[in-house]
Order: structure tokens, then sequence, then C-alpha cells
């Protein structure tokens, strides 16, 4: 009898050192057994909750997030990987709302047994938005380079424009490999010498990827 008990008291602290050390390591340990490509999946689908963080200031919030069609690429030495998959992200930053759906692609370093999203969850889609904000302080400023395609009468209200104020309330974006989409909610106000302005509109807008990764506006900022 004494041998049977403390064999059960030995199984059931066995089982309580089982559950405590789950329940400090639990994804760590189950996410190394499962490999790489499980953790990296996991690591993702973390942000799937509303109010998570998209960039490093902690701004770029999302209320309904999917990763979809993810696809793992772990380097043979184990210590890097790429996920690319699809992106569904609504949200905000600063007062916008940022809708946008398409490719996403995103890098990751090992450290140690941890994995680190080298230029966070969403790198794509915030190369996107840095373009969008550089664009909107320059219509703010007037400052609208000749380009290609530019609508020039457009353009030249822009300058005359006195107390000019530009602001944008929405961000629509369609992301793919070849090329991005945006329809643009925004509002205009300022002074021309023959009158007042105030108006809202919808812009529809295109941008290219550089070879730095960057976006850019083949056709102008109109």
């Amino acid at each position: 009898m004494k041998d049977e008990g403390a064999k059960l008291l030995g199984f059931v602290a066995a089982t309580l050192a089982i559950v405590v050390v789950l329940g400090v390591f639990g994804t760590r340990l189950l996410g190394a057994a499962a490999g790489p490509e499980a953790e990296l999946i996991t690591w993702l689908k973390k942000h799937e909750v509303p109010g998570a963080s998209f960039d490093a200031q902690g701004a770029l919030k999302g209320d309904r997030v999917s990763y979809q069609r993810l696809s793992v690429s772990v380097a043979p030495d184990g210590l890097s990987a790429v996920v690319s998959g699809t992106l569904d992200f609504t949200g905000k930053r600063d007062g916008v709302t940022i809708s946008s759906l398409g490719f996403e692609r995103v890098r990751f370093d090992r450290k140690g047994d941890e994995w680190r999203a080298v230029d966070g969850p969403a790198p794509r889609l915030n190369a996107i938005l840095r373009a969008l904000e550089r664009r909107r302080r320059a219509l703010q400023a007037g400052d609208i380079p000749q380009a290609e395609g530019l609508d020039e009468a457009e353009a030249a209200r822009y300058r005359r424009l006195e107390q000019r104020s530009f602001s944008v309330d929405a961000w629509y974006i369609r992301s793919e490999k070849e090329g991005i989409e945006v329809s643009e909610d925004y509002r205009l106000k300022g002074r021309l010498p023959e009158r007042p302005v105030d108006e809202k509109g919808t812009r529809r807008l295109s941008l290219a990827e550089d070879a730095r990764g960057e976006f850019l506006f083949p056709h102008g900022l109109l």
C-alpha cells in the first residue's frame, strides 16, 4: 500500500510539474515542437485581435484583421524566415480610417529561441501609408512637383490656395504585387483670390514600388 501511495503521489507531482511548465512555457514549447512554420504563423495570428498595434509607434491600430493564405519560407540556417500571404486590415491611424486588402510579406529573424519581425507585422502596409502621408504633407504645403500625367490645372489651384488645409478622412487600399490602388476621402479648405474653398471629395490614386521597397506616385500627386 505504501508503495502504491508513493507511486500515486509521484504521478500527481509529475503531472502538476508538467501543468506548471506548460502554463509558463506552453506556447513556446508547443511552437518548438510543431516547427518554425507554426511558430511564425502563430506570431502573426496573435495580431488578429482588436487594438493590436501594427507599427513601431503604436499609432496604427487594427479593429478587424485577418492573415490569410500564409506561406512560410525558412532559411537553411534556421535563423531567418519570410512569411508571405494576404492581409485584410481595417483600423485607424491618427484619426484616419485605414482599410486595406492585399499582399503582405513579413521578414523574421531568430534571436535565441524567439522570432522577431524585422519590420513589424505589416511592413508593406506601413510603406504604403508612409507614401500616402508624405503626399498628404506635400499637398498641405502646396509642394507639388511636376510629373508625367499630373493634372496641372488642379496642381496650380492647390499652389494658389491661401490658408490651405488638406486633411484625409480615409484611405481604402488594394495592394497587389504589381501595384497599389487607393481611394482617398479628403477635405480641402482655403481661399483663392476669387473665392473661398471648402470641398470634400474622393480621389483615386496609383502607387508603384521602387527597388528599395518604398512607394511612389508615377502619375503625380493629383
